[in-house]
């Protein structure tokens, strides 16, 4: 064994290490290292779908001494783990939460049915289901129960509230502020809220306490004050609204959050005491969970660096490995012209070509396969982006090839049929390699991979591997195209002093080239917003059906696709073909999309 290969053994041990020893730190901070039992629970809707759940128990929750319940509802596009610093922070100071994916989220069953949510105020999307399931759980005081959700579950917990009327308390995060008759209702507000249903369709929140709509909510004749508490616990009247410095998005991963939806429990299901499971409200654990949920994300992703450099090694895969060519590169004035043209259109046809399949989906009727809701608006953009990238590319091969006497292998596009197979079995041995990590991690500890959103996790139903396979045609186009021929091609730039230098220099460079159009489209929204006290920059451009959920996604997708880009480039340079790369990346792309994503009916 070479010097080589020990070094990318030791770095592949160290990977797996730090992976697990994250799973396990993640798991021990889910339960508060003991005093919080968390089971994965399955039950039935009353349409006959099966719903997955987590109930958080705090020990001393038992038969004889039983706790208050809260029902914690995600948002759309999300899953009962995303709320996860409500759960760990309500469990671990008394209270039994019951933590629900709905109907098409998460490990849930059946489609969301957006027309049915529209139309029937009585559409919980499975959430009154998961009351009930709390209600009955023999350690819970059904007497003293809570709702609380995240947008698309602060929507349906006002549901719920209205179906059951001895419900005892109500957080609506990123809400609606709801009615007179609900009781003892908490509206954490979002002060950048990226839906103008939850503003009242006004530009900004700041000044929606003397809005109608807020003062006769809160059965006031006066403006409603932020973060200043009215009415009465025992007769239900309390209400409050809490003005948080943060976007609709990440609203739950706030302390101010956290901090008031558990004393807005203990106030309400606790009658205000302070008993001996109480804890500062701001004193919270659940960061650390996704820190390390992360660390285990990003480690396993770059663990394919040294098991890649290993399998290369060996005889049988050492054909996907070809020399760089060295024959071409891009001027410079020709790559920042090139990349700047890239960059420009994939930020012109984002807005359009997302919003198509926004929350009103309108492709899924067109072709019913295509059922990831969110997913079909980055299908669109790939399939897009590639045919146009493609297209242009070719014009300028024809042109410059015959001129510059280039050929394919100039581009890293050649490979033979040999080499070819064994470099999709190396991509298929990779994935799995990330998919059984993450899958030993969810089978031992109920743990996945994952930072605020939901990423590496398993394919909870065959439909989501189906789905996986149908979306990863457009992804895997775009990464060939557009991360492979046009970034490795045309726009490829010449390598640096040292192999390090060369990495990080053309990573750089193909972040400006894939995703500085995205960061624009992400200014536009935002900056105007943030900076200048002004609304969302589309409804301000008189653009508003580009704003709310697309311009929202991009907080999630430049990190994710600045992290793939750095791979993307090792493996260009690793194999020095676009194939090998294209496919890992397409890949983790759609597994992220396809195992957590909403299902539409």
């Amino acid at each position: 064994m070479n010097s080589s290969t020990r070094n990318s053994v030791r770095w592949l041990v160290a990977c797996v290490v730090v992976i697990f020893v994250s799973a396990l730190m993640a798991y021990g901070i889910r339960r508060d290292f003991g005093s919080v039992d968390v089971q994965y629970v399955k039950f039935h809707d009353p349409s006959g779908v099966t719903l997955a759940a987590r109930v958080y128990r705090p020990v001393g929750a038992t038969l004889g001494t039983k706790m208050p319940g809260v029902l914690n509802l995600h948002g759309y596009q999300n899953d009962k783990d995303v709320n996860d610093p409500f759960s760990i922070e309500l469990s671990r100071r008394g209270f039994v939460v019951l933590a629900l994916d709905m109907i098409g989220h998460g490990d849930s069953g059946g489609g969301y049915d957006r027309p049915l949510y529209l139309k029937d105020p009585s559409y919980t999307v499975g959430a009154n289901a998961g009351y009930q399931y709390l209600k009955g759980l023999p350690f819970v005081d059904a007497a003293n129960l809570g709702v609380m959700g995240h947008s698309l579950g602060a929507i349906q917990s006002l549901r719920v509230a209205v179906l059951n009327p001895d419900h005892k308390a109500l957080d609506f995060v990123a809400g609606v502020p709801g009615n007179p008759a609900l009781h003892n209702v908490l509206l954490t507000q979002a002060r950048f809220d990226e839906f103008p249903i939850f503003r009242e369709n006004g530009p900004r929140v700041e000044p929606l306490g003397s809005h109608p709509n807020r003062m006769k909510a809160f059965s006031r004749t006066e403006p409603v004050a932020w973060d200043t508490t009215y009415g009465n616990v025992a007769d239900g009247s309390a209400r409050r609204a809490a003005l948080i410095q943060m976007d609709h998005h990440l609203l739950p991963l706030t302390n101010k959050a956290v901090a008031e939806a558990v004393d807005w429990m203990r106030l309400t299901l606790k009658g205000g005491k302070q008993d001996g499971l109480w804890i500062e409200p701001t004193s919270q654990i659940f960061m650390w969970k996704e820190v390390f949920g992360l660390i285990a994300l990003l480690t396993t992703f770059f663990s394919l660096i040294p098991l890649t450099n290993l399998l290369i090694g060996t005889g049988y895969f050492a054909p996907v490995a070809q020399p760089l060519s060295t024959k071409y590169s891009a001027t410079t004035r020709n790559w920042w012209v090139f990349a700047t043209i890239n960059a420009i259109v994939g930020g012109i046809l984002y807005p359009p070509l997302t919003s198509i399949t926004a929350l009103g989906d309108k492709v899924q009727p067109v072709v019913p396969f295509l059922k990831l809701s969110v997913g079909n608006g980055l299908f669109l953009w790939f399939g897009v982006n590639a045919i146009l990238c493609g297209v242009l590319f070719w014009l300028w091969y024809r042109s410059n090839g015959k001129k510059g006497g280039l050929n394919l292998n100039d581009m890293g596009a050649t490979l033979s049929g040999s080499a070819l197979c064994r470099t999709l079995l190396l991509g298929v041995l990779l994935f799995a390699w990330m998919y059984v990590l993450e899958g030993l991690s969810q089978w031992a500890l109920n743990e996945e991979f994952r930072f605020a959103w939901p990423y590496m996790r398993q394919f909870s139903e065959p439909r989501r591997l189906v789905l996986f396979l149908i979306y990863l045609v457009p992804a895997l186009a775009f990464f060939l195209i557009n991360g492979g021929l046009f970034m490795f091609g045309q726009i490829r730039q010449s390598a640096g002093s040292s192999p390090a230098s060369t990495q990080w220099t053309w990573w750089l460079k193909n972040l400006y080239a894939g995703l500085a159009g995205l960061a624009v489209v992400w200014a536009i929204q935002y900056v105007p917003w943030f900076f200048f006290g002004m609304g969302p920059g589309f409804e301000e451009l008189g653009l508003p059906q580009y704003t709310a959920l697309w311009p929202l996604m991009l907080i999630v997708y430049i990190p994710e696709f600045a992290i793939l880009l750095f791979m993307l480039t090792w493996f260009y340079r690793r194999t020095g073909r676009i194939y090998l790369g294209a496919l890992m990346i397409a890949s983790v792309a759609i597994w992220f999309l396809a195992a957590g994503s909403v299902i539409g009916k």
